[in-house]
């Protein structure tokens, strides 16, 4: 997700560095695809054919109506640039059956998906930032926002607060699992939360802003630092670096890891890239 600009200037990067591991995993660039604008996120349709892409085309607390929603496929084609129009600052996207989900600044929008018709907006009261989204086991769409402290869950059609807590500030990406959330956030840490007791479990920190994640193998978890930096990081916490474009003025956004595939969106210089991913030994 992105950097909300109000926020604070970012907590230096912490101390905590893993001993190089024999294999770290790798990334290897397959293929890119320009013609975006801002892309901030992605998610997979359902056939697994292409990916919906998220454009916030412009600033990202902008309410400009000029966001959008692209179609690109699964090797690198641009499908649809326009697929869904008439979106602010769309970010965090998922998809829950024949509904693609967008977070919208201040709002949760339901989009037919394969329409690109808008079918529903929700307005989450109190929001400033809505960032990434997600679909908990249980069904409920959340979503993080960055400008307050709070995770809201869409319910019928109406948000509300799920979750408010101090450790959430500047919360940002949003990974779903069996029993728990695992939560990035912009103050450099990585978190679980349950989903019955709400507790929240400190997993790492000092990863600079914190903003996609993803699960590998092993306990551990991938983890990008806007807004150009990439980092593996262990069941203890400690982290290693394993890629960092910042020199190329290449960001690295929300991520989505389908099939050892990393789709990346770079919010600059508004490309898409698709990166193979090799993991080492846990």
């Amino acid at each position: 997700m992105v950097k909300w600009h109000s926020l604070a200037a970012a907590l230096a990067l912490g101390a905590c560095v893993s001993a190089t591991p024999s294999a770290p995993p790798r990334l290897e660039v397959a293929w890119r695809v320009g013609g975006l604008a801002n892309p901030e996120s992605v998610a997979l349709s359902r056939d697994g054919g292409f990916l919906y892409v998220s454009n916030v085309n412009g600033e990202g607390e902008a309410k400009d109506g000029n966001g959008f929603i692209a179609r690109v496929s699964t090797d690198g084609r641009m499908l649809q640039r326009d697929f869904a129009t008439g979106l602010d600052g769309p970010k965090g996207l998922v998809l829950r059956g024949d509904t693609l989900y967008a977070a919208d600044i201040d709002q949760i929008v339901a989009i037919d998906a394969a329409s690109g018709a808008i079918r529903q907006r929700s307005a989450a009261p109190g929001a400033r930032f809505l960032n990434d989204i997600a679909v908990a086991p249980n069904g409920d769409v959340l979503a993080s926002d960055s400008g307050t402290k709070r995770i809201y869950a869409l319910r019928s059609g109406e948000a509300s607060v799920w979750l408010e807590h101090d450790l959430l500030s500047a919360v940002n990406g949003l990974l779903p699992e069996r029993n728990r959330l695992i939560v990035t956030t912009m103050a450099g840490r990585l978190l679980a939360i349950d989903y019955h007791s709400r507790a929240i479990t400190v997993l790492a920190e000092g990863l600079g802003d914190g903003d996609g994640v993803a699960r590998l193998s092993g306990g551990r978890y991938l983890v990008s630092e806007w807004p150009g930096v990439m980092h593996v990081v262990a069941p203890d916490g400690v982290h290693q670096t394993i890629m960092n474009v910042r020199s190329e003025n290449r960001y690295l956004n929300d991520f989505l890891l389908v099939d050892r595939t990393l789709y990346q969106p770079h919010w600059e210089p508004s490309e898409l890239s698709a990166y193979r991913l090799t993991e080492g030994a846990p």
